[in-house]
């Protein structure tokens, strides 16, 4: 995790370098979420080498003094432009939705991330508003489980 947010091209798309303390803490948030909650990010890992590509899924996030259920990826750019963030997006609404009933999710990104916005319009997301998050402009999407139950039939 840390080599991948301390990639130069992870860096340039994401706007930031984030502090290795400050993954560690969010691996170990990730790790308490499922000890609390039975559900969070997933570890992404290549099927045939086990290599690292990744995390993703669904987790509790905090945004403007409001609890929401994000939808959240993050890939090792060489693993960019493989369609894995929707594959993994895909499997996430069907556990937030069908399995845990929720009745929806956020998920953001910053304005200039181009490839993410397409894979979150991709799922059906729509945009809600303008936000800043880690001290940086982003775009918050929502998608309710009705819309998505019409879009997915």
């Amino acid at each position: 995790m840390v080599a991948m947010q301390h990639d130069d091209r992870f860096v340039e798309v994401f706007g930031h370098r984030t502090p290795e303390d400050r993954v560690r803490r969010g691996v170990a948030r990730t790790v308490e979420d499922w000890d609390r909650l039975g559900y969070g990010l997933w570890t992404l890992r290549d099927r045939e080498s086990g290599a690292f590509v990744g995390r993703g899924g669904i987790q509790p996030v905090t945004i403007d003094s409001m609890d929401e259920m994000e939808l959240g990826y993050a890939l090792r750019p060489e693993w960019w432009g493989r369609g894995l963030a929707t594959e993994v997006s895909s499997a996430a609404l069907v556990l937030a939705f069908e399995g845990l009933d929720l009745p929806n999710l956020v998920a953001f990104t910053m304005p200039t991330n181009v490839r993410s916005r397409h894979v979150i319009e991709k799922l059906g997301f729509t945009v809600e508003r303008d936000f800043v998050w880690s001290e940086l402009p982003h775009v918050l999407y929502r998608l309710r489980r009705e819309e998505w139950h019409r879009s997915s039939s």
